[in-house]
């Protein structure tokens, strides 16, 4: 595509998308987009500096002055990636002599008869622009704290942030606001920051701040503080470059016609994507936050455009909630309905070091809160009637004490038969609906519940899924859908099961 040119030849600079737009234009302390690769966030940070240097109030002798810092991990990565976009839209020729030296300076300029001077603002008020722009190298707090000490600043422009923790943009932000001085005008009339990202992993500060992934249950009370978005922050996600949908258990993918910055790109993603696995696809082109796993999934067919409501879908009052749970010390409860021949995973429930005796009025809470008029059974892991070291008290008998009924789901917790009954609902049209709230869920079906990587052994993985995180969760999903009827269709091709049935309560006479 042709970009439009002013009267003076100057490339006029256009977000495309209106994902692009919104965080171009956003003026809060901090605001962040995640993005496919090639979807114009770079050049849309560079751009950002200018527009918002012309914005800044003047000073009293006309002068708007601003003092940026553009920072990615490595002057290399600075030199080799943002410097080239930056000199793309802000060359030399027209803005002023580029220092190269370390770190890396552009004060901005126009020319004239004697040189360079500053630059007129364009509104023709009179007012000048003295815009500084340092290109600094951080690779991590420590260093942030270190090199930024002496900087006095308006804003920055962080790029690539999938590879940046949370405390260098903490330091960052620190210094923003102390540039220009009020001894001579009204001080920054703006001052904050704005970062770019690529899909990051599993691990990353912005999905846990984002409410993507659940914080890790070993996370401390004062941890999980660092994690909370402050009100003048915002987070901004691109659609993904491609759509994907899974047919014959392989994924095809197709154009978005909804992808932002396509007009602007010379390779489609369609090719881009050409030889790359599906991790690579999924994180640079879906704009998916990547699974952290050493292994294969074990439902690779799971696919979130077909398998995760669009939105949150309400519970039917006419409907059974079917609850599968897993027990242990790191308990989980999943909450199906089925309608129609499709599976709603409406809500989940995670427990943190937490024995049945304490998780099982949680179930009860959130089933009175969530489903007040909805009949309920319960599915359980087969070894919930196992007594314990510590109590001769099954799970079983404790969430029958709190008015809860389990039963086994399977007799054995045989993997063929739990991994066939949910590869079958998968398989079926319209099978499996996850809520988007259901973040453990989600993660594990797409990945987090995998099959261990043996090492130095290429292709060979274990025989049994990996306990973690995710594993609970996904387990108790398997329950219930092999309690609700899933499991016998599997194993005897139809749609009957034996229905749970609740012995009878006996009857005490008060008169004699």
């Amino acid at each position: 595509m042709v970009l439009p040119r002013t009267e003076r030849g100057n490339l006029v600079y256009i977000p495309d998308g209106q994902v692009l737009t919104d965080w171009f234009w956003d003026r809060l302390r901090f605001s962040l987009i995640q993005g496919p690769i090639g979807s114009g966030t770079s050049t849309a940070g560079c751009q950002r500096i200018w527009v918002q240097s012309m914005d800044q109030e003047p000073d009293i002798d006309g002068v708007r002055r601003t003092r940026w810092i553009i920072s990615r991990e490595t002057y290399k990565e600075l030199r080799e990636t943002t410097v080239k976009t930056w000199l793309e839209w802000f060359p030399e020729d027209d803005w002023g002599p580029f220092i190269r030296s370390e770190p890396m300076f552009h004060q901005l300029r126009q020319r004239t008869a004697g040189g360079w001077d500053l630059r007129d603002h364009p509104s023709g008020d009179g007012t000048k622009i003295d815009s500084e722009v340092i290109f600094l190298a951080i690779d991590d707090p420590d260093t942030a704290e270190k090199v930024l000490a002496s900087y006095e600043i308006t804003g920055f422009f962080k790029n690539e942030t999938q590879f940046t923790q949370k405390g260098v943009i903490d330091e960052l932000l620190s210094r923003c606001g102390r540039y220009p001085s009020m001894r001579n005008g009204p001080g920054a009339t703006w001052f904050g920051g704005w970062a770019d990202m690529n899909a990051p992993v599993e691990g990353h500060w912005v999905p846990y701040m984002r409410g993507d992934i659940p914080l890790p249950v070993e996370m401390t009370d004062d941890e999980k503080m660092g994690f909370e978005k402050p009100d003048d922050w915002e987070f901004y996600t691109q659609p993904p470059g491609l759509l994907e949908k899974i047919v014959d258990g392989r994924p095809v993918y197709l154009p978005n016609p909804n992808a932002e910055n396509q007009k602007h790109l010379v390779e489609p993603y369609i090719q881009k994507i050409q030889g790359h696995e599906r991790a690579w696809i999924d994180r640079r082109v879906l704009n998916k936050v990547g699974t952290r796993q050493t292994g294969q999934s074990v439902y690779p067919t799971f696919s979130e455009y077909d398998h995760v409501s669009k939105g949150e879908v309400s519970p039917s009052p006419d409907h059974l909630i079917v609850v599968g749970l897993d027990f242990g010390i790191q308990p989980a409860a999943a909450f199906l309905q089925e309608r129609n021949g499709t599976w709603f995973v409406l809500s989940e429930l995670v427990g943190s070091n937490e024995p049945a005796d304490e998780f099982a009025p949680r179930v009860k809470r959130h089933l009175s809160q969530r489903y007040p008029h909805c009949k309920v059974e319960f599915w359980g892991d087969p070894r919930g009637g196992d007594r314990t070291q510590a109590s001769s008290e099954t799970a079983y008998h404790i969430y029958k004490k709190h008015g809860m009924a389990v039963f086994p789901a399977t007799p054995n917790n045989a993997p063929e038969l739990r991994r066939s009954t949910v590869t079958a609902v998968l398989a079926r049209r319209a099978g499996l609906k996850i809520n988007p709230s259901c973040l453990r869920l989600k993660r594990g079906m797409a990945g987090g519940y995998h099959y261990r990587k043996i090492t130095n052994v290429a292709g060979q993985f274990s025989e049994k899924p990996s306990k973690n995180e995710y594993s609970h969760i996904v387990e108790a999903m398997e329950n219930a859908l092999i309690g609700g009827g899933e499991g016998y269709s599997t194993v005897r091709g139809t749609v009957d099961r034996p229905k749970p049935v609740s012995a009878p309560r006996k009857r005490f006479r008060l008169r004699g």
